[in-house]
């Protein structure tokens, strides 16, 4: 990725998440009473974390490979859930830009955050390969379910996952039935196919 793909990246990432959700809160400023402020306070407070990890990751003095901020991202999430999380590790060779893993990361995190407040798992598992610049992550649970064809997308998958995927070049896979659990495959990369087939 080159510098100016980068600043594109970024460019697209403030915008379809930190303008928007200044937007929104200011706008709601104006709604009087019965606005949803709760939902607000929500809003902004997610948006200033996820603010936080773009700026420690991009401009931070000690760039993490996918290995490590898996690692991290599975930690964090672990102190919350009532489920078990497991992360299984493939081929990494460390070859990701630094901006295309802050995002994954971002995007993991997002999913496994969906798992808890939903899924009603008992398990969830990240699985990650990374080789020449692309990567495969796929975060599964052995949750609920939901019939894709009714359910409604909320922003978390449609702005923190699948818009993360195709602003980096690749895409998002989103599978579920009820009772079989959700899995979501994240492909990213130079090859855009999977860094582990």
């Amino acid at each position: 990725m080159t510098a100016d793909q980068e600043l594109d990246v970024l460019r697209q990432r403030l915008h379809d998440t930190t303008l928007q959700t200044l937007e929104y809160i200011s706008n709601a400023g104006m709604l009087g009473e019965g606005a949803d402020l709760e939902r607000v306070m929500r809003l902004a407070a997610r948006e200033a974390t996820e603010l936080r990890y773009l700026l420690e990751g991009v401009i931070g003095d000690d760039p993490k490979t996918l290995a490590a901020t898996l690692r991290g991202v599975v930690a964090d999430a672990g102190t919350f859930a009532d489920h078990r999380i497991e992360l299984a590790l493939g081929p990494m060779d460390a070859s990701l830009e630094r901006l295309a893993v802050v995002e994954i990361g971002g995007a993991v995190r997002e999913a496994l955050t969906n798992a808890r407040k939903h899924a009603e798992a008992t398990r969830v598992t990240v699985y990650a390969g990374e080789a020449d610049g692309s990567a495969m992550i796929t975060i599964a649970d052995d949750g609920r379910g939901a019939d894709l064809a009714r359910a409604r997308r909320g922003l978390g998958l449609a702005h923190s996952i699948v818009a993360r995927c195709e602003r980096l070049g690749g895409h998002a896979e989103v599978r579920s039935a009820p009772g079989r659990g959700f899995r979501v495959t994240l492909h990213v990369g130079t090859n855009g196919r999977s860094a582990a087939a």
